[in-house]
């Protein structure tokens, strides 16, 4: 059985720990999130993102291709509309974005080669093809029927709960967390140089830029979708026998029944718990156990029905 647990990193000294620990605090963790957690995710992140590109791989060989495009990793995503409908937004989002940046829209020639101007004229030129490829899959019209995504609302309320009584020195540095993600930066250095160092040490796999950008957002969903679990499992720890509204006392974020009541317990956050190892170990043996029925967890060919399965899908 794979696990999910380690991960052999000999000769990659890239990380990102850094963005991993903001990530989490903007997904309403402990500002401080516990060191140790935050590796067990980036190992998680890591294995995930690396299956996703093995099994790309072999997409992009059936399609004849010596490179793995965007096409083959929304590919992956095809049984989601959910999250090809939140990646679709995130496509328009981001456009507009690059679109109102007066860097990219008049790069300063001043500050550019010209081998550089070159490249950011032809990187403003190519533009992104994820919607074009969700609508190209998306043959029942699936994606264009999500009118409403739960849990990115949920995320929302519950950032808007974290910060009703923040000062704005807090607000600022929560803020700046909400903007980490696996993109390299802006400017003339903007891209997914780390990212593609970090999932692809040695080269060997040849992978297009949009294709970097789709494996970015999805990398950002799975540290959601943990920290997400973490809470979820937080509010079962609530249940108390013969009460089945104990769990909506509050205090985790998770419900928005709850969070009428929910609040943390010093100046707007501190009080939080940080999220520990094993709550994150306990997310992922949930969310790999087999169905459980006649047979359960003691099935002797358990561990060849256990498909590779992605959190963020």
């Amino acid at each position: 059985m794979v696990s999910y647990f380690t991960i052999d990193a000999t000769g990659e000294n890239t990380n990102f720990q850094k963005e991993i620990s903001n990530m989490m605090h903007g997904f309403g963790d402990n500002p401080n999130p516990n060191a140790a957690t935050v590796v067990l995710v980036e190992d998680i992140v890591l294995q995930q993102l690396r299956s996703m590109l093995q099994e790309a791989s072999n997409y992009s060989i059936l399609r004849g291709s010596t490179e793995i495009s965007n096409h083959d990793i929304i590919f992956l995503m095809r049984k989601n509309p959910v999250k090809l409908r939140r990646l679709y937004n995130y496509q328009l989002k981001m456009d507009l974005i690059d679109a109102t940046r007066p860097h990219v829209a008049n790069p300063p020639t001043a500050l550019l080669t010209k081998i550089g101007l070159e490249d950011d004229k032809d990187r403003i030129k190519k533009k992104r093809t994820h919607t074009d490829v969700i609508s190209e899959i998306d043959e029942a019209d699936e994606v264009s029927l999500v009118k409403f995504d739960a849990i990115d609302y949920l995320r929302k309320v519950r950032a808007a709960k974290i910060t009703e009584s923040m000062s704005f020195e807090k607000y600022e540095a929560y803020h700046k967390a909400r903007c980490s993600s696996f993109r390299s930066g802006y400017g003339l250095n903007r891209g997914f140089v780390k990212l593609e160092q970090w999932i692809n040490p040695t080269g060997e796999l040849q992978i297009t830029q949009l294709a970097l950008e789709v494996l970015c957002f999805l990398a950002y969903e799975t540290v959601a979708e943990l920290v997400d679990a973490v809470f979820l499992i937080r509010q079962d720890s609530k249940k108390k026998s013969g009460d089945p509204f104990s769990k909506f006392e509050g205090g985790y974020f998770c419900n928005p029944q709850s969070l009428n009541n929910a609040v943390y317990i010093k100046s707007g956050y501190e009080g939080v718990p940080a999220i520990t190892v094993a709550e994150v170990r306990e997310v992922l043996r949930r969310y790999f156990t087999p169905t459980t029925g006649i047979n359960g967890l003691f099935y002797r060919n358990m561990s060849n029905d256990l498909p590779v399965r992605y959190i963020a899908l």
